[in-house]
This record gives C-alpha cells, sequence and structure tokens, in this order.
C-alpha cells in the first residue's frame, strides 16, 4: 500500500513547527538551568503562568515554605524569601515555570519600565 506524498506546505508546516518546538524547549531548558538562584537564602523570584492571579500567586508562593516579599513587576511573578534551601524544587513540582534569582528578575523588569507609558 503506498501512502500519498505530502505537498511541499504540509512539510514545510511541520518542519517549521518542531522548529519552534525545539527552539522553545532549548530557551526553557537554559533559562531553567542558567538562572537558577546560587544562593536561595537570599530570595528567590518564583514564576507562574501568566494567566495566573495575583491572589493564586501569593497563595502558591507562601503555600511550598516561603515569606512573601513583593510582586516581581507583574502579578504572575513573586519574590520570597524561603524557609529552606529546597523550596526551588517544592515551587518547581508545584507547578511554577521558573524560580530565578531576583536580581535577575530586576534586570529584566528594569528594561520594561523604560517602555511603560504613564498612565
Amino acid at each position: 500500500m503506498l501512502l500519498p506524498r505530502s505537498s511541499g506546505l504540509t512539510r514545510k508546516i511541520i518542519d517549521v513547527s518542531l522548529l519552534v518546538c525545539l527552539s522553545l524547549g532549548t530557551l526553557y531548558a537554559g533559562a531553567r538551568v542558567g538562572l537558577t538562584p546560587r544562593d536561595p537564602s537570599q530570595g528567590v523570584a518564583v514564576i507562574f503562568a501568566p494567566w495566573t492571579i495575583a491572589e493564586k500567586t501569593l497563595a502558591r508562593s507562601v503555600e511550598g515554605g516561603g515569606r512573601f516579599v513583593r510582586f516581581g513587576g507583574l502579578p504572575f511573578i513573586a519574590v520570597v524569601m524561603p524557609d529552606n534551601a529546597n523550596y526551588p524544587d517544592r515551587m518547581l513540582d508545584a507547578g511554577a515555570w521558573l524560580v530565578v534569582d531576583p536580581r535577575t528578575l530586576a534586570a529584566c523588569s528594569a528594561a520594561l519600565s523604560f517602555t511603560r507609558q504613564p498612565t
């Protein structure tokens, strides 16, 4: 039995889709490894999904054993002082997308503040 040949357009869509998936996966893996806080006891920034509301961000970040310090510029980012060293792992297991050094986050927030329009 012969399978029909896929059209050139379908093949290009599949190739581009695979390339996008691999690129996003590599970007996420690099961020997860490269932005990991060196000393979690000095504080961490916990990043949840962008559609997470502020109340859930606050609740989830303190459930894992941390003390809430502030939001990180957006309602789905919380800066937390962890109670113990395995807090980042617990947050990742609880659904956080990333746990990063808050100084790294501050550098990104400063760059974003230049693009905001006054309200």
